[in-house]
Formats: C-alpha cells, structure tokens, sequence
C-alpha cells in the first residue's frame, strides 16, 4: 500500500531553524491556538473563513498562513494583531504574552507538536472490502437498500481530521436536507478512520429510482473486477453502491439533480398541492404574513416575503421584481411602476391594479425540520437558475442564484430575519391608498415586531434540526463551502489521490500517454493545476490508462426489482461480455458464460457462436464441460444451476437443479455427466444427481461467500474458494476434509494439478499460489499481477504455471524459482482464464470481450528440460495455434 506522510512541509520549513528552539513552544502555540481560534475553524468541522485547520502547522505552513521565521509577513499574526481574529465581541482572544509566544514560535520555525505521523493509503480494493464487511454484518434482505459515501481519496490526499470533519457535517446536512422522512438520520461511517459511509434509503424515503438518477450524473464510477466487488454489487442490488461524498454534497445540492432527488415537480402549483399550500386562499382569509423591503443583498430591487404554514411547518415564498426604471409615462400622465413593491403592495387576485413580480424563491420545512428550496418564474414554473438580472449569487462563479448551493449559502439560519418596511411606509403616507386597500395591508403586513418574532421562531425550529445532522449554524455553511472547494482547481498531490495512485505514478502517466499529457499535462509543472471540469472530462481516459477498471456507465444499469430496492440483476451486461470462460481439452471450443443471461457455445478457430443456450433469468457466472465433452453446466444470478446437451444440435437444457439462495459461481461435472457441484454466495456447496435433478449432499457455510470450485473426480475432492479461504470437501462422505487461509483477499480461482497432490490458488490480492493438497501446506507464492487473478493452471510435470488476470496479462511463472518468466500483454480486455494447449509448448486465454488468444511460449521454455519431457509433446491440434 502507498504510504502518505503529512508533516513533512512543517518539517522541511522548520529543519534548519528549529535545532535550537524551546520544545515546549509549539506546545504553547497549540495551547493558545486551541483557546482562542479553534471554536472556529476546526472544531467540529467549523470553517469559518474557510479555514479548518489551524491546530495542524504542516498545513498552516503549507498554505502559507504562517512563514516561518517571518511573524510579521504571517497572514494569522496579521489577523491576531489587527483584532480581525478572533472577530470583535469574541472571547477568549488572545493576550499580549500569548501573541509573544506565537511569535517566538514562528521566530523558531514553525515546528509541530510532534514529528509528522504516517498514514497508508485506502485503496479502492479495501473500501469494497470494508463495504462487504459492513454488508455481512446486515440482514441478508435488508442489505438491498444500503449505499455508501466515500471521503477515502480526500483522506489519501492528507487532509486532517478536523478538515474531514467539515465533509461530514455537509454530507450529513445535504442527505437529510433531501429527504421526506420526519426523521434526521446521519450517514454512519463504517470504519475507523470515519471516511466510508453507510446510509439506508429507507432513512430519507429514497429507491433505486432516486439512486439510479444519482448515478447518471456521476463521472467517477470504474466498475472494480473483484471477487470482493462482485459480492458488494449483489448484496447492495446496483452496480455502483458508493459515490464519493465531495461530488454528491457539491452536485445533489444544485438543480437539476437537486430538484430530481427531493423529486420536486416543475410547477410550484403542484408543490403547494402536495403541501396543502393553497396560496390563493390563504391570502383571501389573511392567514399570511408578508414582510416587504428594499435592500435584500440578493435581489437588485425590492422583495417580498409571504409565510404560509404547510403540512411540515413553515413555508416562506419570496416575491423578486426587475428593477423600477425611475417612472413610466402612461395616458399621458406618471404613473407608478408595477415593479415596485412600495406603489403595489397587494398582489394578483387581491386589486385591479397588483404588482407584476417577475420570480420567486420558496424555502419551506420538509418533515425533519431542514428546509427545501424551488426556484420559479413569474408563472411559477421551475428554474434550475434564477435569471441574473433579477437577483444573483456572487459566491457561485457565474454570480447566478442556484437551487439548492445558493439558498444554503444564503439562508443560514433559515429564513434571514428582515424587518417589514412596508407598513411603516403605509403609515407615514396614508393618503397613497384607500381605506380598504389600507385595511388589508396591514393584515398582510402586520406590525415588524411579529413578523420578526416568527422569523425567530422558525429559525430556531431550524437551528435545531441542524443540529440533529451533528452540525451547527455558523457564517461559514458547510454545504455551499464543499461545494466551492470541490470545484476549484486541481494540484497534482489531489489530483493522484482522486486517481487512487501516488504523484510520481500520475506523472509518469502524463508522460506515457499523449492524451492524457493534453489534457492533464499542466499538472507536471511546478504548482500547476487543472481545472475541474478538464479532470472530469479526461477521467474515462485516465480510468483506462491507468487500468482503473471498466468506466461505470449509468445507461448499462439493467431492470429494477419488483419493490424498487435495487436492480434485479446487477452484474448483467449488455453485448458481448464474457463473466467465465471453460476451454475444451483440446482448446477448439469453449463455453462462455455471459452478461447476456446466455451460455455459449464458442468455436475459438472461427471466433463466433455455434449455439447458444437459453434459459437462465439473470447472467451467467460459471461453466464447466463434462470429462467427455458431450454435456455443460452452468450456474448464475438467478441461482440455478442448468445441464446442457452438447453431444446434438439441441439447445434445451437437460435439467435444471434449484438450490441455492443467490448467485452461483463454480459449477463441475462428473466425467460422465451423471453428477454435478456446485457452489455460490448462499455459501452452499451442493452435490446433485443430474437424471433426478434431487441434491445427494450438501454442505453450508452461513454467511459466508464461495467464489469458485474445482473438482478432483477420483478422489471425489471439491476444493471450494471460500471468501479467503480454502475448503476440500469430499463429496462422497460430506466431511470437510482442510481449511485453511489462503489468501489475505478473497480466493477467485483454485485448480487441482493433474494429480490432485497439488492445488493452485488465485486471489483479489494479485498472487498466485501453489499449495499441498494433503497438508495444506504453501509450496509457492507469486506476485507479479497488477489486478485480481482470474485463472491458473499448471503444466503436467509441475514446473510450469500459467496465471490469467484483470490487468489483461496471461504471465508464465517458473514455480521451481517461484519466478515470472514472461508476460503476454495482448489483450484489451480482462482475462478470465488460460490454459496449456497439448502440445505444450502454447497456450490459449480468454477475457471479457469475447477474444481468444494463442501465446507461443516455447521460447521461454528452451533450454530448460523441455526436451526432456515424458512423454513427448503431442502436435498442436487446432490450426491456428500454429499461427
């Protein structure tokens, strides 16, 4: 694993300087720091300023906010000593004595606490495993509706817990901020570090649907090839069950997909039927409250804001107009604008003449006390953007007021406490309007001390739903503040830790590939960045570069189960996708197990269908020929394992057997097809009787996971991949012969060798090894692959091992030296299996995209007694090998 190490610019800055200062100062510092600035940025995930690190001086340094051997020039003693920090009226502030001390400590270098602390890297492949291991710890039905938010590459990247933490809170008030549930439920994090995160979508009255719409806006999916994936994909029901935190909180908190998750309709009128809003009525019976003024701070003119209650509390509507252009000449005399609010304080419905607004805003209380947000036009349509002219937004980049982001960054505590002018300018000219216009606006407006003391009221109702989620009100909202940070520019550390690799690696990269040098090369120059929309668009390349995995494409997701939890099949793939490959012995045809729900019979010379077998419900994870070739088997996600005839041109299959629970994903025959095995994620092994279609015997693992099978028929030996273990079980007696550990990730491939003495592993952590069949006993470890092993075979005579790999490598391994001799780099795709032609002296692979390939590996084998070889090789026996 990458080791990150944070610290080291702290160290580097204070190294030459720091030799003869008084230990106890960056004590004190810390000490004094903690007291007086802490409470705001850091504390909690507090931000303000957009600071939220002050207790951590590598960043301090490396962000330049402290100068070693400069107090002076130090941007936080600037602040300090101008009374800026803390802002006025805060106590604790610092003391003459303690600003000393800060100074000395910068004088001295700046040192931290302690020596920077290392941390290792969280790899993709460990937050599928920490996610499996959450999964197995629910109830098998329930872990359907379980997703997951990741804040992993941010933690790779070096931010400290404190920084994290601000992540969290926004998260945290962004998913419940989303929800119709009365209930505020935060995500909870699912291991130490608190970077993986669980929610239910029951928790916030989601579905797959909400979800899958979630997924179609997501740039960063990679499709992970493991066995450990594979399981997290069926458990959770979706092929992508995680998304990462930074992207949500910045894009779910901005129309549309703001809009889409809430599912908000796109009329307003609709919204107050749903909320049993009938703004009409409520005016008509003067059971409202408006508040009218100049000087919004977002709109260029005057605003009104109206209250009604809903069924979950407030709901505050406001009313935008253009700008008056001083006064229109109509029937030739002046007349006052529509526009402005003070000439036309009653609205449409209510007078001949009301005022002609051109917008609005609504914030109103969902069920768990947070507020939602809808922007409208003048005809109450939807709006993803409130146009700039009538109102703006100058902390987003194009200044417009966004649905969503924007409303947060502004509505702080909720509704903006705003003190009516309206009535005070009724008052002080009451000739402007008649008696009964007067009437009812003071009905509409009632007197600024009321309206004040509602607004604070439901500001308090929101404070403390706020603080449900674990955050706080404060200047600086943690939601709009991610957002911002998320869309900045990239460096290169973040960059690589986005990408799940270290610098050096990401510029080698650059340097490899010309289209990535294009697109990212600024990232190689000291300092250089690029920005987020460039990395985004250049991901798919990087994912493919990099050997990522396959790009996760939100159009592949397949049907939806029944409840709408999840997708009914979420391994299925669309086109020519192979899931397990079975050559013959003689390498002429091979059984594809596909995406597509079929099974198919593949004649490798001519690389095409010869039959195709239908039956399954869902894809198809294993199959296995018969000894004597003339019958297949197979098993998938549908659970049932099916036998087939290949001896004729049918394409019905001989019988079905029902048994297990979940996907199957090893299936055997006996060598004449009378028996079969099989085994899958129900953790079940079952021997059947193929003529009855009746289970003969059966072995359980509860809870646990069984991702592939071999079979050693003469001695009636199954050696079961059980999640990271190996398990002979005799099928003819039912005893559970060896277990042992195998692999520190989850076994994918094991294959008995000719003689069934020996038993060859594979695993979600890139080895390949060789074990004693009768002690257990580990003969061979070899490491090499760069991806999951998929399939491994062995020579007869033991010296000559073949391994097949996600990283789209077939590599040739001299067990004798526990060595890798060569590696064919031929394919595009993942292979999923390869196997040793009879001559010997070729081999044949298979991937995911259907190719088959034939390496000569004579080469590597001359000079090292294959010439001495018993008996001899016999001739290739299909003709393209000999190509």
């Amino acid at each position: 694993m990458r080791v990150v190490t944070y610290g080291f610019v702290a160290a580097l800055g204070f190294a030459s300087t720091a030799a003869g200062a008084d230990p106890d100062l960056a004590k004190k510092a810390t000490e004094i720091l903690r007291a007086n600035c802490y409470r705001c940025h850091g504390q909690d995930g507090t931000v303000e300023g957009g600071l939220n690190y002050v207790l951590d001086f590598a960043k301090l340094l490396d962000r330049r906010k402290v100068l070693p051997d400069n107090p002076a020039g130090s941007p936080l003693i600037r602040r300090i000593t101008s009374d800026t920090m803390p802002p006025a009226g805060e106590k604790p502030r610092p003391t003459e004595a303690e600003i000393e001390v800060l100074k000395e400590w910068i004088r001295s270098g700046a040192a931290p606490v302690s020596p920077g602390a290392t941390r290792t890297a969280v790899s993709a492949a460990d937050v599928q495993g920490l996610i499996l291991a959450d999964l197995e710890k629910i109830d098998r039905r329930a872990r359907r509706f379980h997703r997951y938010f990741t804040l992993t590459h941010l933690y790779n990247a070096g931010l400290g817990d404190d920084e994290l933490q601000t992540y969290r809170n926004a998260l945290s008030k962004l998913v419940n901020s989303l929800s119709w549930h009365p209930t505020v439920r935060a995500p909870e994090p699912i291991d130490p570090a608190k970077t993986i995160f669980r929610i239910d979508l029951r928790w916030y009255m989601w579905d797959a649907t909400v979800w899958n719409r979630v997924l179609q806006d997501y740039p960063y999916g990679v499709l992970d090839d493991s066995a450990t994936a594979k399981a997290v994909m069926i458990g959770a029901g979706t092929k992508m069950p995680a998304v990462r935190a930074d992207w949500f909180v910045a894009t779910a908190s901005r129309a549309p997909l703001y809009y889409d998750v809430l599912q908000l309709p796109g009329n307003l009128a609709e919204l107050d039927r749903q909320l049993r809003v009938d703004a009409q009525v409520n005016i008509q019976q003067e059971r409202v409250m408006r508040v009218g003024f100049n000087g919004s701070g977002v709109s260029r003119s005057n605003r009104l804001l109206e209250r009604h209650d809903s069924v979950h509390g407030a709901y505050w509507r406001t009313y935008d107009f253009e700008e008056v252009p001083q006064n229109l000449i109509e029937r030739g005399g002046l007349q006052a604008d529509r526009r402005s609010l003070f000439s036309f304080p009653l609205g449409p419905g209510l007078v001949e003449t009301p005022f002609t607004h051109a917008g609005g805003e609504v914030i109103f209380a969902l069920p768990n006390g947070l507020h939602a947000y809808y922007i409208c036009d003048s005809v109450n349509a939807r709006l993803d953007k409130a146009p700039i002219k009538i109102v703006s937004d100058p902390r987003r980049p194009d200044r417009a007021v966004e649905a969503g982001v924007s409303c947060m960054s502004c509505h702080i505590t909720g509704i903006l406490p705003k003190a009516d002018q309206v009535r005070d300018h009724l008052e002080k000219n009451p000739k402007a309007f008649g008696r009964g216009d007067s009437d009812l606006i003071k009905a509409l407006y009632p007197a600024k001390e009321l309206s004040l003391a509602k607004m604070g009221e439901d500001a308090k109702a929101y404070a403390a739903a706020i603080a449900k989620t674990g955050g706080k009100i404060a200047r600086f909202e943690a939601v709009s503040t991610i957002t911002l940070k998320y869309e900045a520019d990239l460096d290169l550390p973040t960059a690589a830790a986005e990408a799940g690799v270290s610098p050096d690696e990401l510029r080698k990269k650059i340097d490899e590939f010309a289209v990535l040098g294009k697109s990212l090369g600024a990232l190689r120059v000291a300092g250089g960045t690029v920005a987020r929309q460039v990395w985004v668009q250049t991901f798919g390349d990087l994912a493919r570069d990099l050997r990522l995995g396959t790009l996760f494409a939100a159009s592949a997701n397949g049907g939806l189960t029944a409840d709408n939890t999840g997708e009914a099949d979420p391994l299925e793939a669309q086109g020519n996708v192979a899931n397990r490959v079975a050559f013959s012995p003689d390498g002429r045809r091979a059984l594809v197990a596909a995406g597509d729900r079929s099974v198919r019979v593949w004649d490798v010379e001519r690389a095409l269908d010869v039959k195709r077998l239908i039956g399954h419900t869902g894809s198809v994870w294993a199959v296995a020929f018969s000894g004597d070739g003339t019958k297949a088997i197979s098993g998938g996600v549908d659970g049932t394992v099916r036998v087939w005839d290949l001896a004729t041109n049918s394409t019905t299959e001989l019988k079905r057997l029902d048994g297990h629970a979940a996907l199957v994903t090893g299936v055997a025959l006996s060598p004449d097809g009378s028996k079969a095995l099989s085994v899958g994620y129900d953790g079940a092994a079952i021997w059947w009787d193929v003529s009855t279609g009746k289970e003969i015997r059966r072995q359980e693992w509860p809870n646990r996971y069984a991702h592939a099978l071999d079979f050693f028929p003469a001695k009636k030996l199954a050696a079961v991949a059980l999640d990271r273990q190996v398990v002979l079980w005799n099928v003819a007696t039912g005893e559970v012969v060896k277990t042992w550990d195998a692999h520190t990730k989850a076994v994918t491939t094991v294959r008995f060798a000719e003689d069934g003495r020996v038993l060859l592993t594979g695993g979600d952590d890139r080895l390949v090894k060789v074990w004693n069949a009768e002690t257990g006993a580990e003969v061979a470890k070899l490491a090499g692959h760069e991806g999951s092993v998929r399939g491994v075979s062995l020579k007869p005579g033991g010296r000559w091992l073949l391994s097949a790999s996600s990283d789209r490598t077939v590599r040739l391994w001299d067990v004798s030296k526990q060595a890798e001799v060569a590696a064919f780099r031929k394919h595009a795709a993942p292979v999923l299996t390869a196997e040793f032609l009879p001559s010997g002296t070729k081999t044949i692979s298979g991937d995911r995209d259907l190719s088959n390939k034939i390496w000569d590996v004579a080469k590597f084998l001359t000079g090292t007694g294959t010439a001495n070889l018993v008996p001899p090789p016999p001739p290739d026996t299909i003709p393209m090998a000999k190509d």
